[in-house]
């Protein structure tokens, strides 16, 4: 057997994932959806909701709030600041972690690869505006790839978060906040 080295800009290397969910297709007149896909859309939401609800309604995530308005004013108010961002890049990476097994369990075979980063998704204001964002930009993505061509996709994305930011400086559902002298 012949072992692969792969450099930092040669080809993608796959990687093969259990197919747990292949289950059957509800149909609905145009729009067929498999079981996996309603429970990776029930679990996204479940995520989202839990993640909502701990930002909004938990003793951590106060200060998590606080800290992103204005660091030095949760500092003041006695924020651990440096372990409050260290508690939220662990509940990033559980959620990306999450995300990932998502995804290997819907695409079955996964790559790794150097690739572009993904539009800022902080540039949408808040955690609703954030999740709205999300679902859209994986619309767009879908939409793009069938109907104009997959290269474009990035593209069109971009064009759209400009095009958001523009009009909308505070994000998708954001408010306008007066800063106080």
């Amino acid at each position: 057997m012949r072992s692969c080295k792969l450099g930092p800009f040669q080809a993608e290397k796959l990687t093969s994932y259990p197919n747990a969910l292949d289950g059957g297709r509800i149909f609905s007149g145009a729009v067929r959806v498999t079981w996996g896909q309603l429970t990776f859309v029930v679990l996204s939401v479940m995520l989202m909701a839990a993640l909502w609800l701990f930002v909004t309604r938990t003793m951590t995530g106060t200060p998590m709030r606080a800290l992103a308005m204005d660091r030095d004013a949760a500092r003041l108010q006695g924020v651990n600041v440096e372990r409050l961002i260290q508690t939220t890049f662990f509940i990033g990476s559980m959620l990306a972690g999450a995300a990932g097994v998502i995804y290997g369990l819907y695409y079955v075979q996964i790559s790794f690869g150097p690739r572009s980063p993904p539009p800022c998704s902080a540039a949408f204001g808040n955690l609703p505006g954030t999740m709205v964002a999300g679902v859209a930009i994986g619309l767009v993505q879908s939409f793009s790839a069938g109907y104009v061509s997959s290269r474009w996709t990035e593209v069109i994305i971009f064009g759209l978060l400009i095009a958001l930011l523009a009009l909308r400086p505070t994000g998708l559902f954001g408010e306008r906040v007066v800063e106080r002298t």
